[in-house]
Parts: C-alpha cells; structure tokens; sequence
C-alpha cells in the first residue's frame, strides 16, 4: 500500500496520461502501477472504478470526442503588442489563438496572475532576443519559461495543439519553442510531485503574508482551526479557466470550455 493518498484529479490527470501512452490498459494494471514505484499512492479499487471508465467505456465514448481544431491559424503580425492590448483590455490574463471558431481568454488564480504578469513585463522590457545564443538564454529564463508553463497548459484545456501555441510563443517573444524545457504541466512522476509540493509551500506561505492584511483576511478562507484551506483544484499551480473568445473583436466571451 502507497504512502500518499492524491485527490481525485490527480488521479484522473495520471490515468489520462498512463492511457495516452497505453490506451488498451485497464483498470486493474493502472491500479498496479498507481500503487507502485514511483508513485505509491494509497488508493482503493473502488475509488478508482468510480473516478475512471473502463477502457470499453472509453471506446464506447470515442466517436463523441470532439474533432481536432482545423482551420487557419491567424496569429496578429506584432503578436507581442496584440497580446498586451489584449492583458491591457480584457479581465483575463492572456489569449491564446486557435484553428476553430474562437480563439481563448485564460485566468488563473490570483498568484499566478501576479507572475505572469511580471514575466511578461520583463520580457516586453528587455526587447527581442536577436542571436540565437541570446533566443537559448531566454528559454532557460524564469520569464519565459514561466509564460510557455500557462500556454501549454491553457491550450491543453482548449483543445489547441502544442505546436500551434508554441508558433505563437515564437510570434510573440522570438524563441522557437522547440528550445524551451518541457512544461510543467507536462510533468510526471516524482519530478511533478516534487515540483507541485514546492509550489505548494511557496504559495501557502505567500498566503500566510497576505492574511495578515485587511484585504487577505476577506479573500483567503480559513478551516476553524484557523489554517488556510488549500484546494489543489483551484488553487494549484497549473488551474486554469479557459474562455471562448470572438475572434472579430477579440473580446466577447461565449462561455468556459
């Protein structure tokens, strides 16, 4: 029996990527492997029946999937100035262009909205990378790195193909995606637990500060014993909320995906 117990939706985002690389696995082998090295989870049979379909459930589903985007991909000549009129009008955080219909306006919770508007800013300071040495220097940077980790993980949420948000990474800052660190969210295993558990700390410690203020004690809820309540689907590091946006104005919103 494992060590840790997960939520539910690390259970179901695990299973999901153990089915992408082996989609005919059922459930008694993910159990096997939830269990074992390295993740060691303590979960029930179950719990797991009831969280995840069985693989002929899934098939029996696979016509409703929806298709691929198609389409062209129109991303604005000064992607950079789009994107930051965009940040500058909108209550969302960023846009992301797709094939389809719409393209998408993306929020986080308010500490990442904090960051990404700081990378963002810094990059937008510190001008386009010209060589290519400088184009590897950016992606090794936090600022980058930081606005690829919400890209990636928005057009997952959107249904928007990796390479399509990484043209438009290119777009925006001139760094080929292809030269950027795999994201976080696409993390596995120990190294996404260890990673998660970092945010984790730094965020509720950051909580911590802000409870102290008039300000924090109204928007960060608390158990009765006066702990700060964490929620990892809302408030863990790569929670986002996906918005279907008009691809005419650029700003009407037709709903969540």
């Amino acid at each position: 029996m494992g060590s840790v117990t997960p939520s539910d939706q690390e259970v179901v985002d695990l299973v999901q990527r153990i089915r992408r690389e082996k989609p005919d696995l059922g459930r008694s082998k993910i159990l096997d492997i939830l269990k074992g090295e390295p993740h060691q989870w303590r979960i029930s049979e179950a719990r797991l029946k009831k969280l995840v379909p069985s693989v002929n459930q899934l098939k029996g589903l696979a016509t409703k999937e929806p298709p691929p985007q198609t389409g062209q991909l129109c991303i604005p000549d000064d992607a950079l100035a789009a994107q930051h009129r965009y940040m500058e009008g909108s209550k969302q955080a960023f846009r992301i262009y797709g094939r389809g219909k719409y393209n998408y306006g993306v929020s986080l919770n308010i500490d990442m909205t904090i960051h990404i508007n700081i990378a963002h800013k810094r990059l937008r300071k510190a001008g386009r990378p010209v060589s290519d040495a400088d184009k590897r220097e950016w992606a090794a940077g936090w600022s980058l790195r930081c606005v690829w980790d919400y890209y990636v993980a928005a057009a997952a949420k959107a249904g928007v193909a990796k390479e399509d948000v990484g043209r438009q990474l290119e777009a925006e800052y001139g760094v080929p995606w292809t030269y950027m660190p795999t994201p976080g969210p696409e993390l596995t295993g120990p190294e996404a637990e260890a990673a998660k558990a970092r945010f984790k700390e730094t965020s509720l410690e950051l909580k911590r500060k802000m409870r102290k203020t008039e300000e924090g004690r109204r928007l960060i809820p608390v158990d009765r014993h006066g702990n700060i309540i964490w929620d990892e689907e809302k408030n863990g590091q790569f929670v986002v909320i996906v918005v279907k946006i008009d691809k005419g104005d650029g700003y009407q919103e037709f709903g969540t995906v």
